[in-house]
């Protein structure tokens, strides 16, 4: 079996390439030396007609939107409805219900209510605690009236002579803090 001669590895190193090296030339100072001027070119001209600088809160003369024209062309469509409204419009649709006296047709926030106090009179904790909770919300002058009638019913004359005396000793203590 002849054998191969084995190559020598040669290792080369990668060579990195550079971009030529720009050679940096100051622009001549005015009033130094005999050279002129400086031409004005089109940006400064636009700055000096506009009569400010360009800067935050001060956009180009040219890139500023046209008197007129909006800053957001497409914006919201004038169809487009938010969460409330399909809400309302959903829940205020009416459906058909059967009752003893017949089908009727009320809204849908109707018909939910409805299966709530049904479930509530079955003995369902969550409905019964939901409708308290939802009659509170709905009827606020029956639950302060309510509250008041059972505190004066459950005093006892020992109580009301209590309150008295109570009511005595703090209108002393303001006239005495005069």
């Amino acid at each position: 079996m002849p054998t191969r001669p084995v190559k020598p590895q040669v290792t080369t190193q990668a060579h990195t390439i550079m971009p030529p090296v720009r050679s940096r030339t100051r622009p001549a100072m005015q009033g130094q030396g005999n050279s002129p001027a400086p031409e004005v070119t089109e940006p400064q001209q636009a700055k000096e007609e506009a009569g400010y600088a360009v800067g935050y809160g001060k956009p180009p003369v040219a890139t500023r939107f046209k008197s007129g024209q909006s800053g957001n062309p497409k914006g919201r469509p004038k169809a487009a409805k938010g969460l409330g409204t399909i809400v309302r419009d959903t829940m205020s649709q009416k459906v058909a219900v059967r009752t003893p006296s017949g089908e009727k047709r009320i809204s849908r926030i109707e018909a939910a209510l409805h299966k709530t106090v049904e479930l509530a009179m079955k003995g369902n904790p969550r409905a019964l605690a939901q409708l308290i909770k939802l009659y509170a919300d709905a009827v606020p002058e029956a639950k302060s009236s309510a509250g008041e009638h059972v505190l004066i019913e459950d005093l006892t004359a020992t109580d009301l002579a209590m309150l008295d005396e109570l009511e005595q000793i703090l209108l002393a203590g303001k006239e005495q803090a005069r």
